[in-house]
């Protein structure tokens, strides 16, 4: 079996890896019992669009101050106050549609879908979007008025990320490009490796003390010096290995973490590793493997595998402080850290919340019967969701 680049969602292959496991009544999912400890109160909710649908799309929210921007595939951007849901300003970002529209109905009259894939991504005054087709969009975040648009040469999978004095773009064909903020002027251009058959998502970058740290289809974690987008160094953290296609995908697809001088980073079939910043020596390495976004808080990285179990790894040894396999084999997000617990959401619309300090699972709560593909969004107040058919809820547990 030969799968062209990009050709492969993380669902797909969660299905696949399942196919066997349901041929009788006793091997079909069921949701663990919990006697619910958590009760979160809905703050507000409001709608943008039908989100992404049922594509594989990591487009989530962004906070910025007292504001939060949501977006959708077909192209909508909404602008709300985050404490209360007041809606702020809403546009279309199809050709010659981002004027103020009247809430999500532009839609209805506008049938070409922008196919917003990349966003939202913020910094220098700007808020960010990209898309499938290639073309990286620049916003202002008080109005929304467009403030510049310009195309690279490739899918704009994950948000732009605006670092070292550029706004970054990692495309699916494995280039990364630095735009220059104001104008959207292309600065340099690097090209990694990539192969033949991968994930289909990219990770976004991460930029620290003068360098950009991004992932590869390759199952390699590499730096540029940010000034000119030339190479520090590049290691590997997976090797292809196994009898199948699909045993040997090795994406870093998950977004690298970096503090205090150190990286730590995840791919599909590899590991969880720790690496020096400068010089991408291995710290040290444990046996996880993963294409969902982690989250480090107060010393303890937060992960959830490709299977779905959930672990708490001390990030100063590579200690698990504790796992959680209750949703085994069940599709879920990336854990958001809100507060003292780990949340994460399902493909059938719940989200699952456990005590980070343990691990113990506190509640289980139903939302939205899309379901969830991207994890939450914390705050130090609230904890934003966004479900694939474009609700959006804010949430608060009470002190």
């Amino acid at each position: 079996m030969k799968l062209s680049v990009k050709s492969c969602s993380a669902a797909m292959l969660l299905l696949w890896g399942l196919a066997g496991c349901a041929s009788n009544d006793e091997d079909v999912l069921v949701l663990p019992d919990v006697d619910n400890k958590v009760a979160p109160e809905t703050v507000w909710s409001s709608s943008v669009g039908n989100g992404v649908a049922h594509f594989d799309s990591h487009l989530k929210p962004a906070i910025v101050g007292d504001k939060l921007f949501v977006a959708s595939r077909e192209g909508l951007l909404t602008a709300f106050n985050l404490a209360d849901g007041t809606e702020l300003w809403s546009i279309d970002v199809r050709d010659g549609a981002d004027a103020p529209t009247f809430g999500a109905i532009s839609h209805w009259w506008n049938e070409r879908n922008a196919k917003v894939a990349g966003g939202v991504g913020v910094g220098y005054d700007k808020i960010y979007l990209g898309t499938e087709d290639g073309e990286v969009i620049a916003f202002n975040p008080e109005t929304g008025e467009r403030v510049w648009s310009v195309q690279v040469g490739g899918e704009v999978l994950t948000a732009p990320v605006a670092g070292e004095g550029f706004v970054l773009v990692n495309t699916g064909g494995g280039r990364l490009y630095a735009l220059q903020p104001d104008t959207g002027e292309q600065r340099w251009m690097h090209e990694s490796e990539n192969s033949l058959l991968t994930l289909r998502g990219i990770s976004e970058v991460t930029t620290a003390a003068g360098g950009i740290i991004y992932g590869t289809g390759s199952g390699k974690v590499g730096v540029l010096i940010a000034d000119k987008g030339v190479p520090a160094w590049e290691e590997p953290i997976a090797v292809a290995k196994g009898s199948t296609d699909l045993a040997r995908i090795i994406d870093v697809d998950a977004t690298p973490i970096v503090q205090n001088g150190t990286i730590y980073a995840i791919a599909y079939n590899g590991q969880l590793v720790s690496m020096e910043l400068r010089t991408g020596r291995i710290i040290w390495k444990r046996d996880y493997a993963s294409f969902r976004t982690m989250t480090l808080v107060d010393g303890v990285i937060y992960l959830v595998d490709s299977t779905g179990k959930i672990y708490a790894v001390e990030a100063s040894s590579g200690t698990e402080t504790w796992s959680q396999p209750v949703l085994h084999k069940h599709f879920v997000t990336g854990p958001a850290v809100y507060k003292n617990y780990v949340v994460v959401g399902d493909d059938e619309g719940n989200l699952h919340w456990f005590n980070r300090q343990t691990g113990e699972y506190m509640a289980r709560h139903e939302y939205d019967g899309s379901g969830f593909f991207s994890e939450g969004l914390s705050s130090p107040d609230y904890l934003v969701v966004h479900s694939r058919n474009g609700e959006v809820e804010v949430l608060r547990v009470p002190e």
